[in-house]
């Protein structure tokens, strides 16, 4: 049966009653699951081949446009973003270092991509633009690469409209040609990225079925290795559920193979995919021309998070007994989990963060309440001390240089950019790195920064809450906030330098970050706090934190504003679906909102893993707990919203963002605003798209949130 839609004839007016919102004609699919009624009166939008629901999008895609082109500012906040990138001259990504090379993405203030380009300190060479992805084709861009070992070749991930299914390239950095051969159904920005072998004859990646099916795509993956000069489609497979029995790899795992250093013994086997630990399998590098068998390293009980190898020594961080980690070794000739040496003992209030051996001398990083990182160093004794930072960092890594004696220190803030010092092993003096291309001397010295504890309303838990703002705030209730969290995966909102996001704090609004739980800011108990039983804990954090800040006076209800996507939109649309009254808007971005459909297209089996399985009774309880899209009830005054989605995603469905869209605004009382936004030339993520997309996507959140929020200069022209 055919589903049909209704659309009013869109004008302007500043009275939002006069506009009518597109509609899409409902047919309810019921069910029952493990004794819950599931009411689905919009599952035809998950035909995404449908022409009437394409339809029903693009004249979607009108109406919010329409709405947003309305919000003259905007033009202004996307003019700030530019004068910025002017101040900044620059643009840096993904800035690797080999030997006296330095390799970079890099995009100058006029120009709208990224262009990749190196340049060797050692013979003060002139920058040397490597290649510019529109002279392959142009709609390309670059969205990950990896260099040889030697400098000889990088292997180069070209894709286009947002899809994370890639092809490779190589090219010749002498010649600077790229070589002959293409290789498709690959993604490495997904899982495993590319591992050069030892010889820089080739390398490893994980290669995919190319199956049509996007919910096939994913499954049945494999390493394999490519050797320069052979034909894109001749690999040999090197690690695989098909070839590898003593392995224990499922369809919906990814078997990545690691390739650590160019001088390690061995190759890594690691059992991949969205859980936060996984079993590990080692084998001599000696042997991988041969069919020889991986054996056994650790299984992901032993909560491994990563490791390298020293020697024959393995030195590790895991959260087994230990859920702030702690650092360990063993032999891997013959390891020992069991009764491993413990190099660093847990923190008690620290979360180990990273940790590296420099010529026999040791650093490693902590951060407390995910926001404030310390720098400590091991003796060969065993005496410990730490070691003041130049700046305040929210994050501290660590990273190998070409001299033993000096260390690379990165550190970073909310409103302090990534700086890359060196720190001297023999002075103890930290040197700002005047090679790195993104170090700025770039401050922001009207802003503050607030770090916050907020009591759960468990009782349980203090949640860290990051504010930034102007100097001089008045906690009188009127300032607008922006409140972002994410919550899933183990992954931490990290401090870190986004102008977008001060953007607001400059318009004289408060930026938020809520830590909650299911993200790892205060170790593995805080990711388990949030995790599919207690999955809850998530957005109920979240609500906590909003109501801090209106208790408090630094706001109130009509001046909040929420942002998130992907597993983030679980947070926001729980929040919203559970507590509508304390937000004024929220924005949604190819957001996770109807859980119990997880299980159905692309990546289903794998995230799983994280959210539960469908078919398991106590699973799907908790799937239904955060399914925001069967939490919303018929005439309940939800915040406006503005949703957008990626026709060309391939980790998570866009019809999760259109359906709970359209059961959104067909629900609504009449003076309820729900945009929805899909863009068919954009895939999960916007990470190196065009400059001007991710200044516009910027400026129309923003404007959106403070139009929503009541600022006089943001509110509908007639």
């Amino acid at each position: 049966m055919r589903y049909m839609f209704v659309i009013a004839i869109i004008f302007f007016s500043s009275c939002m009653d006069s506009v009518k919102s597109p509609k899409f004609k409902k047919q309810n699919i019921s069910e029952i699951h493990f004794g819950q009624q599931l009411s689905d009166p919009y599952r035809a939008l998950e035909n995404l081949d449908d022409s009437l629901v394409k339809g029903y999008l693009k004249e979607y895609n009108e109406y919010s446009n329409n709405l947003l082109g309305g919000l003259e500012q905007k033009k202004q906040l996307i003019k700030d973003q530019n004068v910025f990138e002017k101040r900044k001259g620059i643009a840096y990504r993904k800035i690797q270092y080999v030997d006296d090379n330095i390799i970079y993405l890099k995009r100058k203030a006029q120009e709208n991509y990224f262009k990749l380009c190196f340049i060797n300190k050692s013979k003060n060479s002139n920058e040397i633009l490597l290649l510019d992805p529109k002279t392959i084709d142009q709609d390309y861009k670059i969205n990950y690469f990896k260099p040889s070992w030697d400098f000889s070749h990088v292997a180069i991930s070209l894709t286009k409209n947002g899809d994370e299914f890639s092809k490779i390239i190589v090219l010749d950095v002498k010649n600077r040609n790229v070589l002959p051969v293409e290789i498709i159904n690959c993604a490495p920005t997904v899982s495993g990225g590319i591992n050069w072998l030892q010889d820089n004859s080739g390398f490893i990646y994980l290669r995919f079925s190319g199956n049509d099916s996007l919910e096939d795509k994913f499954l049945n993956s494999k390493s394999v290795i490519y050797t320069l000069g052979e034909k894109g489609d001749k690999f040999q497979d090197v690690f695989s559920k098909k070839n590898n029995k003593e392995a224990s790899i499922q369809s919906n795992n990814f078997p990545v193979v690691k390739v650590y250093k160019d001088v390690d013994k061995y190759l890594f086997g690691h059992v991949a995919g969205a859980g936060s630990y996984h079993d590990a399998y080692f084998r001599k590098y000696s042997s991988l021309s041969l069919n020889s068998k991986w054996n056994l390293l650790f299984e992901k009980s032993e909560k491994i998070k990563d490791y390298f190898l020293k020697g024959d020594t393995l030195v590790y961080k895991t959260a087994k007994n230990a859920s702030n980690f702690k650092i360990c070794k063993t032999s891997i000739v013959h390891p020992d989990f069991s009764n491993s040496e413990v190099i660093v003992g847990e923190k008690q209030d620290q979360v180990i963060q990273d940790y590296i051996d420099i010529d026999n001398n040791f650093f490693y990083s902590t951060v407390k309440n995910g926001v404030e990182a310390k720098m400590f160093t091991i003796s060969s004794s065993g005496d410990e001390k730490e070691i003041s930072i130049p700046m305040a960092s929210g994050k501290i890594s660590f990273e190998k240089t070409n001299r033993t004696n000096l260390l690379a220190v990165y550190l970073q803030g909310w409103i302090t950019p990534k700086t890359r010092y060196l720190y001297d092993i023999n002075t103890l003096e930290f040197i700002k790195d005047s090679n790195y291309p993104a170090n700025l001397d770039i401050g922001f010295d009207d802003l503050v920064v607030e770090e916050i504890l907020v009591k759960s309303s468990d009782g349980k838990e203090d949640i860290p809450l990051s504010l930034v703002y102007k100097k001089g705030l008045k906690k009188d209730g009127t300032t607008p906030v922006l409140m972002r969290a994410y919550g899933s995966y183990g992954i931490s909102m990290t401090p870190n330098f986004y102008y977008g996001f001060l953007l607001w704090a400059e318009k004289g609004g408060i930026y938020a970050v809520a830590h909650v739980r299911g993200g790892r800011e205060k170790g593995d108990a805080w990711y388990y706090g949030g995790y599919k039983t207690t999955k809850p804990n998530s957005w109920k954090d979240f609500i906590d934190c909003t109501e801090y800040l209106i208790d408090n006076k630094y706001t109130s209800s009509t001046k909040m504003a929420i942002w998130s996507g992907s597993a983030g939109g679980i947070v926001i649309g729980r929040a919203i679906t559970e507590r509508p009254e304390l937000y004024a808007a929220a924005i949604i971005d190819r957001g996770c909102l109807n859980t119990t459909r997880l299980h159905v297209g692309a990546n289903g089996a794998n995230n799983a893993r994280e959210f539960g399985k469908y078919s398991d009774s106590i699973d799907f309880k908790n799937l239904y707990k955060m399914d925001s899209y069967h939490h919303i009830e018929r005439n309940v005054k939800y915040p406006s919203m503005l949703i957008t989605t990626g026709f060309n995603d391939s980790r998570l469905p866009p019809w999760h963002s259109i359906k709970f869209a359209t059961k959104l605004n067909n629900s609504k009382p009449s003076d309820n605003l729900v945009l929805l936004k899909t863009e068919f030339d954009s895939g999960h993520g916007m990470v190196f798209d065009k400059k001007d997309k991710e200044f516009n996507m910027v400026a129309e959140v923003l404007s959106f949130a403070l139009w929503q929020t009541g600022h006089p200069d943001y509110q509908l022209k007639d």
